[in-house]
Parts: C-alpha cells; structure tokens; sequence
C-alpha cells in the first residue's frame, strides 16, 4: 500500500468520525441545558407538536451512529473495493442525519428555554453539509488504487481445450456518476427528514423522485464485467444486478475499437439503434456483435484482453458443439 493511499484512508476515517463527535460535542455542550424532555416535531405552523425524552432519544441515535460510523471506517479500511468507498461514502451520510436527529432538536430546545418555544430556524441547513460529508468522503477515496484480483489472461493463450475453465473480470466506473449519485441520495434523505420533522407532505414526492434518480446513477457508477462459461455479463457493483447478458451462443463477433460516445447515444447506460452500450469516456472498449446484428459495447481498461477471453470461450463453445 503506498504512502498516499495510506494518508488518504486515515483522512477518511477522521472524516467518518465528524457525526459521532458532533453528536458527543453536542450532549456535552448542551445537554445540561436540556431538561427530561426536548421538542422532537414541528407543524406547518413551525410550532412543536411532538415531545421526546431527551435521553432516551440521544442513547438510542447514539448507538446508531456509532454502528454507522464503525461500519464506514470498516468500508474505508476496504476502499481498494470499488464499491467500497461509494457505501463508506453513503454510510457516513447517513451516520450525519441521524446525529442531525437528535443535535437539531436539542440545540433548539436549549436555545428556547423550553420543549414548547423551540424553533428550528435555520438549523434544518445544517443538512446541506451532513449530505456533502458523504460526497466529501468518496472523494477522499476515489484515488485509492482498485484491488485487482483476477490474473491476467495470457497473451499467449492460442486456444481453449475441452474441460479449461477460463474467468476474466475487470472493474469500471465514473465518478461523474458516482457523486451526482450521492448528493441525490443525500438530498433525498434531507427531504425526507424535513418532510417528517416539519410535517411536509409535499417534500415527500420529490425526496422519492431524487431516491430513484440517485439510485439509477449509484447503479452504473460502478460495474464489473465477467466473463466465463455462461458468457459476458455486467455487474453493478453497487446493486449486484445484471445490466447486460451475452450468452455465448449469442455472440457473432468480438473485437474491441475506440468508443466514441455520440456514435453509441452518449455517455453511461445507453440503448440506441446500434444496441446497448456502457460509456463512461471515449477510449477503446469491448465490442460485442450479437447473432441478430444488434451489439454491445462496454468501455473497460485492457478491453485486448476481454476479446481474447470472449473469443476463446466463444470457440471452445462451438469446438464442444461440432
């Protein structure tokens, strides 16, 4: 492990540790000022309708908090996984809002004197940083170098006997889609908060419509393409669901050439008239050629050595077949 990466873990981990410090910070500096019961809910009118015991709540979002942020150093110690550092990132956001949960409510209560004249003011911005910290952390972690655990297929492999077993894997991805991803979701969680908390129906449509598009970018932020026996098949990551399936009897042709993403409908997850494509920047890619004319393309580092996989399976299929 290099130097670099070294720092850039150890600065994630104390990035991780702001929710719980905060909230710590918090119950010390103002818990004294807190009786047994603090506002916990807020009407349209921005008036407190809704009581909590004051303790009772800290202990029971401590502890969660304090399993989020184990959970995230524990992703960060494994950030040589892609989709590692996009949950360290996730994690670590929602470790935020859940110490904003009980830090919110309890500064105001404190501030007013009483459960019954609390104010939330402006505190509810405070969801704006806890939704980047998720984002800041991701992208602490981005250039930790990727673990690679495939062994690379070897150039000299001519052709497949019967009974060879042949895996090749690689891992790619955008951070173009990955932080979008991530400050979707955060607002999505922020919106969510606020619609429950302040009793706003009306925020809870766009906080679902944000979830889905966060979620459609954090699934093809980051993928993996297999291929073996059963044929070229593409992960996210993230989700662990399929994104394209090439059996191997499908497969006319396979070669590689440069992707240019305009030719292929654009960047990311693309369907067009030439078929399905994973674009994450123009560099040369997979090219697959189905048996009905359609193709898939899949931009990947060493894409060489994913068609030489694809086309020596490929042949060892059809040598089975005659």
């Amino acid at each position: 492990m290099s130097g670099r990466a070294t720092a850039r873990r150890v600065v994630a981990a104390v990035l991780c540790l702001i929710p719980l410090g905060w909230l710590i910070v918090t119950a010390l500096t103002v818990g004294p000022r807190l009786g047994s019961e603090m506002a916990s809910h807020w009407s349209d009118a921005g008036r407190p309708d809704g009581f909590a015991d004051t303790w009772l709540a800290f202990w029971i979002l401590a502890a969660l908090v304090t399993v989020l942020t184990a959970g995230a150093i524990g992703l960060v110690v494994a950030s040589s996984s892609s989709s590692a550092r996009v949950w360290a990132g996730l994690v670590v956001g929602f470790a935020g809002v859940a110490a904003l949960a009980w830090a919110v409510p309890a500064e105001s209560t404190a501030a007013a004197g009483s459960p019954e004249e609390a104010e939330l003011g402006v505190r509810m911005l405070l969801l704006i940083p806890v939704a980047a910290l998720g984002v800041l952390v991701f992208g602490v972690l981005r250039s930790v170098p990727v673990r690679v655990d495939e062994e690379p297929l070897p150039v000299t492999a001519q052709r497949l006997r019967a009974g060879d077993r042949l895996v090749w894997s690689g891992t790619t991805g955008s951070a173009w889609f990955g932080v979008p991803a991530l400050a979707l979701l955060g607002g999505a969680v922020c919106c969510l908060v606020v619609a429950l908390v302040g009793e706003a129906p009306g925020l809870i449509a766009p906080a679902v419509f944000l979830l889905l598009i966060g979620s459609a970018l954090l699934m093809v932020a980051n993928v993996r393409l297999l291929i073996d026996a059963r044929g070229v098949r593409l992960l996210s990551t993230v989700f662990r669901i399929p994104l394209i399936r090439v059996a191997l009897d499908d497969i006319a042709a396979v070669s590689t050439e440069r992707i240019e993403p305009l030719r292929w409908g654009g960047w990311g997850f693309r369907v067009s008239g030439r078929g399905v494509a994973y674009v994450t920047h123009r560099s040369r890619g997979l090219v697959i050629t189905r048996q009905r004319g359609t193709s898939v393309a899949i931009t990947i580092a060493d894409a060489e050595r994913a068609s030489e996989a694809v086309a020596l399976l490929v042949d060892q299929r059809r040598a089975a077949a005659s």
